[in-house]
């Protein structure tokens, strides 16, 4: 994957309508740019705003920076991972992080606590199939 030596981080996609954020992403391409990093907070879901993002490009990688795990379960991130991947070739990067805790407490209402275990847990379930969903193992 060619991330290319310029890169553009913005949550500002999110508030444009998806064509023209495709639009956008067109543009940043022309532009030279290499990578689009987008993030997840209160805009859009960002495995399914990556891939409408990729749409708008030919080389151009979208990352995600970052996915948070506490948005999806171990075994929807892998799969959403496997799908954006296929449609996409050498085209998506995928950062999962743990947030912090104003936004996972009080935005999405989990329980935040030991976010390096967390994340532990969460990849050895993500590169494990025989342990998802991850809160059973």
């Amino acid at each position: 994957m060619e991330l290319g030596r310029i890169g553009a981080w913005t949550g500002a996609l999110d508030s444009q309508p998806v064509s023209r954020a495709q639009e956008a992403v067109t543009e940043l391409e022309a532009l030279g740019y290499g990578t689009v990093w987008i993030p997840e907070a209160v805009g859009r879901e960002a495995m399914a705003n990556a891939a409408l993002l990729l749409a708008g490009g030919e080389h151009i990688v979208v990352a995600t920076g970052i996915a948070n795990l506490w948005a999806r379960d171990a075994m929807a991130m892998a799969s959403g991972h496997k799908t954006i991947t296929s449609a996409y070739p050498d085209r998506f990067l995928l950062g999962i992080g743990v947030s912090h805790s104003p936004a996972v407490e009080g935005l999405r209402g989990h329980h935040y606590e030991r976010p390096l275990s967390r994340m532990r847990s969460y990849l050895d379930a993500r590169t494990t199939p025989s342990t998802w969903p991850p809160h059973r193992r």
